[in-house]
């Protein structure tokens, strides 16, 4: 269908623009501080790397979750969540709802979910600054721990 120069030609155009898109993605998570690696969080009280998770923080977030990606975090006073490089790339972490930093007293309601699957998990509830609320489902291997952890940032 296309000859072999507009073959090349469509390809580099498909790779320039997959770069800057790449590029733009650092550049904004760098801006709003948002982590590119995971960090150290010397101050953690719980710790889990590769998990699962969703939002509903809009509709493509509730349509896609994060399956095995995700670090979760929660220290003295945060419950910090959002993927691992580069599933952070190209934007999709703020399309589908992957970054949070959620003040512990921000957060509503904390609870143990079950799935279809079997598996448990933790559903938490928050209020943004704007008063708007969001729901996240963390799928953790140690659902109690993390259930305990989050009841005490809760309550300072």
């Amino acid at each position: 269908m296309f000859d072999p120069l507009s073959k090349m030609f469509l390809l580099t155009i498909a790779i320039i623009l997959s770069l800057a898109l790449a590029t733009g993605s650092i550049l904004y998570r760098l801006h709003n501080t948002k982590p590119l690696l995971k960090p150290n969080f010397p101050d953690s009280r719980f710790a889990e790397t590769w998990c699962s998770g969703r939002s509903d923080r809009n509709f493509l977030a509730r349509l896609v979750g994060a399956r095995k990606f995700l670090w979760v975090f929660v220290t003295k006073d945060h419950l910090h969540v959002s993927p691992h490089f580069p599933f952070n790339l190209m934007f999709l972490s703020e399309a589908f709802g992957w970054d949070h930093r959620v003040p512990g007293e921000t957060i509503i309601e904390s609870r143990e979910t079950s799935y279809a699957s079997g598996k448990r998990g933790v559903l938490v509830r928050y209020r943004h600054a704007t008063g708007d609320q969001e729901r996240l489902e963390l799928q953790v291997s140690d659902v109690s721990a993390l259930m305990r952890t989050l009841a005490e940032i809760r309550a300072q």
